[in-house]
């Protein structure tokens, strides 16, 4: 799904897939259709087999920049590409990222900055002092003597972070920008739209991040990664990865400062998803996140095809619940 979003916005791309050798050997099949995106394919062997998923993944997107030639955008797995990324190459920076959950760190909650300074600390950075601290999901990176230069000491970095027992990349990048003298700059917030974060530019995004393991879009499921395993990647996924944030139900912060029209516009939008889950992958309506009494009858609903009536049921339901809470923040990271 990521690769098919980015190569329908970017026709004339050259899209790299960068894999580990086990990882390769399973592109069979259903699964060898990803190769018909792409334009490029680098295999990275590793002598222990016995590595994780985690480490091999890390290995190598710390280790990107000696692998490619020219500029490049480096896009996670968990995503979803939008719109054209032709505009980034005029962006005047040789690293370009976003700010991790799209907040400065005073601005973190007491969960998500203790988790960042914990890890950080661990390297000797004092994230309280550095202030920024960038997501490693989508970075653009001009082909320079310095980017080499800040890949070399990233990866090394995160060797060394590994054998501490910090396996994530982030806090690596984080100790190679301070020491690298902040090299990474911001570039706009929609290049790399992380969803868990409650943003209010869902719909403007370039990049949609779905960061998986707190995932609100019904996409990037089990369910759907099943059928993706055993037919490949349907008409009607293709056609929902178009318009991706119609698979994304309403936050409670949008919902509650959304005007009348734009809600009539999420009926209709909710009304269409479960359409086409119903005729394609009907156990799938069954995710949909309501905690209510209601729910049995919106269920139904959605099920036997009254979709505008169970979309604008569930709408007012999640209009009441969002109007009794106080104080709902634009972005459920901040503090």
């Amino acid at each position: 799904m990521a690769v098919w979003s980015a190569r329908h916005w970017n026709p004339d791309a050259h899209i790299v897939l960068i894999v580990d050798d086990l990882t390769d050997r399973l592109l069979v099949g259903k699964r060898g259709e990803i190769l018909d995106y792409i334009s490029e394919k680098i295999v990275v062997p590793f002598e222990d087999a016995s590595l994780s998923m985690m480490y091999r993944s890390r290995f190598i997107k710390t280790s990107v920049r000696q692998r490619i030639e020219g500029d490049f955008i480096f896009i996670d797995c968990d995503t979803i590409t939008c719109k054209s990324l032709a505009d980034i190459d005029n962006f005047d920076v040789e690293v370009g990222a976003v700010l991790e959950s799209h907040l400065l760190v005073k601005d973190y909650c007491d969960a998500l900055r203790k988790k960042s300074v914990e890890a950080c600390s661990q390297l000797g950075v004092d994230l309280d002092v550095e202030e920024k601290y960038f997501s490693s999901g989508v970075l653009y990176v001009k082909d320079t003597p310095q980017t080499h230069h800040f890949y070399e000491m990233w990866h090394q970095n995160w060797l060394d972070s590994n054998a501490l027992g910090v396996p994530i990349d982030q806090p690596s990048l984080a100790k190679t920008n301070r020491d690298c003298g902040h090299v990474i700059k911001c570039i706009p917030d929609t290049y790399n739209c992380i969803l868990f974060t409650m943003n209010n530019f869902v719909e403007q995004a370039h990049i949609l991040h779905v960061a998986s393991y707190r995932n609100p879009c019904f996409l990037f499921t089990d369910k759907v990664f099943n059928v993706l395993e055993m037919n490949g990647l349907p008409e009607w996924i293709k056609e929902a990865l178009q318009h991706p944030y119609y698979f994304i139900f309403p936050f409670d912060y949008s919902v509650l400062h959304s005007t009348f029209g734009k809600r009539l516009r999420w009926v209709k939008s909710i009304a269409n998803t479960a359409l086409a889950i119903n005729r394609n992958l009907p156990e799938l309506i069954d995710d949909l996140p309501m905690q209510s009494l209601l729910r049995g009858k919106v269920m139904w609903m959605l099920h036997h095809g009254c979709y505008y009536m169970g979309a604008s049921t569930w709408m007012l339901w999640k209009r009441q619940q969002v109007l009794r809470k106080k104080g709902l923040k634009d972005n459920c990271c901040r503090k």
